[in-house]
């Protein structure tokens, strides 16, 4: 089924973008965002989902009407995946679900190429971009023979050490059982290195020959072979990681800065808190006073500690929230979407990495002196006293310089979004890439 929007003109060479993301909040979330921008620069594109996640799409098409419409899709059944266990990653009833989720979704790859082929004159498909996670897209571009762009909400450093990854295949010591066993990176600047445990599961999980394992392998190995990639970072931040990989690199960050806060608020759904309220509480205190924490633990809204903080169940305008002048630090687990938020509102980080690209994230932004790390992992709690110490100690006098830094991030993150700035010449070469028809 195909919404409205998109209609891509009446004339036959007139461009008409592909649009793949990848089912999930923290992949979708910023791949909605780059396909605002585009639309707002007159790009025809259609967005292909499956049927239950075409509410996240239809704000878009609404507000992009001549511009953005979606090809609604069955979500392919597949017995690597339980019945009826959703069509987002946020729904699925296991993490480990996640693997054989990928693989499951590549079954799109036949019925997306059948609706693209079925398109009249004035609709064909001219370019094809998609989310990192999805490479099968990139055989189906070039079985229409068109260019194929890659977006990866990921930074541009996670990105060069997952082309490495999935090259050499490094593996640890036949005798080991180590976690903490070093892997390197010889080809990123600095030669970085990190324990096995801190590489992407979608790695580590890596069997020889096993189906969803070498499925996995194949989807990044194509997406290595795409025209270029777009990625959601800027300059400032990874200059030296934007020369990494074979194609161009186009950076185009932080996204969230260049669509503006009104829509960043608004692409979550509504505030569990009235704005009002919200705003109301923050501005009860002084500047740089307040951290914006992680889940709480159970009890905390009955405890004495009640009065001294608010908790939001359900989704928070946290953009808005970094950018209230009361809010002076971020404890997170370092999603690279929350990386860039606070890094363009200016707020410094209390890092908690847990998982996926969240260690070398936290890696990342300590090493751009606007981070300070607190505790890893999600199995062994780390001790209370400790954690509270640290966060006393960044929020003093001795977080100063940190916070310093971070300001000066955030300057230098809306000078890039800015006309003329890193990213939005980044955005127009992307503009141009996909608005030459071949």
């Amino acid at each position: 089924m195909t919404r409205a929007g998109a209609n891509g003109g009446s004339g036959s060479n007139k461009p008409h973008v592909l649009a793949v993301p990848f089912p999930s909040q923290g992949h979708m979330l910023p791949f909605l965002d780059l396909v605002t921008l585009l639309a707002a620069r007159g790009l025809s594109i259609t967005v292909a989902v499956t049927a239950g996640n075409a509410a996240l799409v239809d704000p878009l098409v609404e507000a992009y009407r001549s511009a953005v419409g979606a090809v609604v899709l069955p979500f392919p059944p597949s017995p690597l995946l339980p019945a009826r266990c959703g069509e987002n990653t946020k729904d699925l009833p296991a993490s480990h679900l996640i693997r054989p989720f990928m693989v499951a979704l590549a079954a799109l790859r036949a019925p997306l190429l059948a609706w693209c082929r079925a398109q009249g004159r004035c609709h064909v498909v001219t370019a094809v971009v998609s989310d990192f996670f999805t490479g099968w897209t990139q055989p189906l571009a070039a079985e229409l023979g068109v260019p194929h762009v890659v977006f990866s909400p990921s930074s541009a450093f996670y990105l060069s050490m997952t082309g490495h990854l999935w090259r050499h295949l490094p593996r640890r010591r036949c005798d080991a059982d180590d976690e903490q066993e070093i892997i390197s990176f010889p080809e990123i600047p600095g030669s970085p290195s990190f324990p096995w445990r801190h590489l992407s599961s979608l790695f580590r999980k890596h069997v020889p020959g096993d189906e969803v394992s070498e499925s996995i392998r194949q989807f990044f190995l194509w997406s290595q072979d795409s025209a270029c990639v777009v990625i959601n970072t800027f300059a400032a931040l990874e200059a030296a990681y934007l020369q990494t990989t074979p194609q161009r690199m186009l950076a185009v960050g932080p996204l969230s800065e260049a669509v503006g806060l009104a829509h960043v608020d608004d692409r979550g759904g509504k505030p569990a808190v009235p704005a009002a309220e919200l705003t109301g509480w923050l501005d009860a205190h002084a500047e740089g006073s307040v951290l914006r924490g992680a889940p709480v633990p159970e009890g905390f809204e009955t405890a004495a500690t009640r009065a001294r903080g608010l908790v939001i169940h359900g989704w928070a305008p946290q953009a808005r929230v970094l950018r209230h002048r009361a809010v002076g630090w971020f404890l997170t687990h370092c999603g690279w979407n929350s990386v860039l938020e606070a890094a363009a509102a200016g707020v410094a980080l209390l890092t908690w990495p847990v998982g996926a690209d969240q260690f070398t994230d936290a890696w990342q932004v300590a090493e751009a002196g606007v981070a300070v790390p607190v505790a890893e992992g999600a199995d062994d709690l780390p001790d209370a006293a400790e954690v509270a110490k640290a966060i006393d100690a960044a929020m003093g006098s001795e977080g100063n310089h940190v916070r310093e830094r971070a300001a000066e991030l955030s300057r230098k993150a809306a000078a890039a979004v800015a006309e003329g700035g890193s990213s939005h010449r980044d955005l127009e070469e992307l503009v141009c890439i996909l608005t030459t028809v071949v």
